[in-house]
């Protein structure tokens, strides 16, 4: 039996194959597929790219998406994945459902997700799902790469309309590739700067702590991710579940350290909870999603 792990964000997929005894076969990524941020073309050509890289077929496919927790999102998904691999049996999750399940197993405990966007999940005793943030760009995502990106924007137009500290504001412009802060708005409404370049000018801000106005920021976004896991543990209601991180924000050793909390670290990445869950799926005889965020 070969299994096939998909870890679908903001900013890449990760294709993870394996077989029956979780022996890795082949491991790949391509361009971003989360279909609410990029849009349905991009998102499928990256599905599409990595299942023509696949050197075994597989027969179970579990598949863990940003924003497949939204029915028009899951029906996309799991269209595209369909068409691409008639033969075999596939389940789409959330990403946050398939990293939990990476970094903590099926059992009680809370999974903080931030990467280019962010969210918390947890589970209870039961098996009950919690959730707690993770609801786009738009409204949401606190303290994910997308709005430290978008903060170092504004804090940029702000400075650049005060004349200030110009430094930053040239720092900002250039890892955005644009010869002004001031164009951003006409990169993004033409669609040449979208949301995984925003989210990718965190490593940047992060260089430039603790100097102001990196330091503000990120002392920001840690806030907002340590509400979030707090949320999370407070819903749950185990003591002493685990807690656990997955996401190049959460996991960067210094927002790590601004959050403050005592996080375990995951068992294993996204996609080889994906293929967990595929095995864990075909060996219940049957693809029945989790139905979490």
């Amino acid at each position: 039996m070969i299994y096939l792990g998909i870890d679908g964000g903001g900013t890449k997929t990760v294709f993870l194959v394996a077989d029956d005894q979780l022996h890795e076969l082949q491991r790949f990524e391509t361009g971003p597929s989360n279909w609410f941020s990029t849009g349905e073309d991009a998102s499928r050509k990256a599905i599409s790219d990595g299942i023509s890289l696949l050197r075994h077929r597989p027969d179970a496919v579990c598949a863990g998406f940003a924003g497949a927790g939204r029915p028009e999102s899951l029906a996309f998904y799991t269209r595209t994945l369909q068409a691409l691999l008639p033969h075999a049996r596939i389940v789409v999750e959330s990403d946050a459902f398939t990293g939990y399940i990476g970094a903590i197993g099926p059992v009680p405990g809370v999974l903080l997700i931030a990467g280019t966007g962010s969210i918390c999940l947890g589970r209870k005793a039961d098996q009950t799902a919690v959730r707690v943030g993770g609801w786009g760009p738009q409204f949401s995502d606190e303290g994910s790469g997308f709005w430290i990106g978008r903060e170092a924007i504004r804090t940029a137009l702000i400075l650049a309309d005060r004349r200030e500290q110009a430094d930053f504001t040239d720092i900002v412009a250039r890892s955005l590739g644009i010869a002004s802060i001031h164009d951003i708005v006409s990169a993004w409404n033409t669609g040449r700067i979208a949301v995984p370049h925003i989210a990718a000018l965190f490593p940047e801000v992060a260089k430039l702590y603790p100097s102001e106005p990196a330091g503000r920021i990120l002392k920001e976004a840690a806030a907002h991710l340590r509400r979030l896991t707090e949320s999370a543990v407070e819903l749950v209601q185990v003591e002493g579940c685990v807690i656990s991180l997955a996401g190049s924000v959460a996991r960067h050793p210094l927002m790590r350290d601004l959050i403050g909390i005592d996080f375990t670290d995951p068992r294993h990445p996204p996609e080889r909870g994906a293929v967990i869950w595929a095995r864990e799926c075909r060996a219940q005889d049957g693809f029945k999603g989790s139905g979490d965020g």
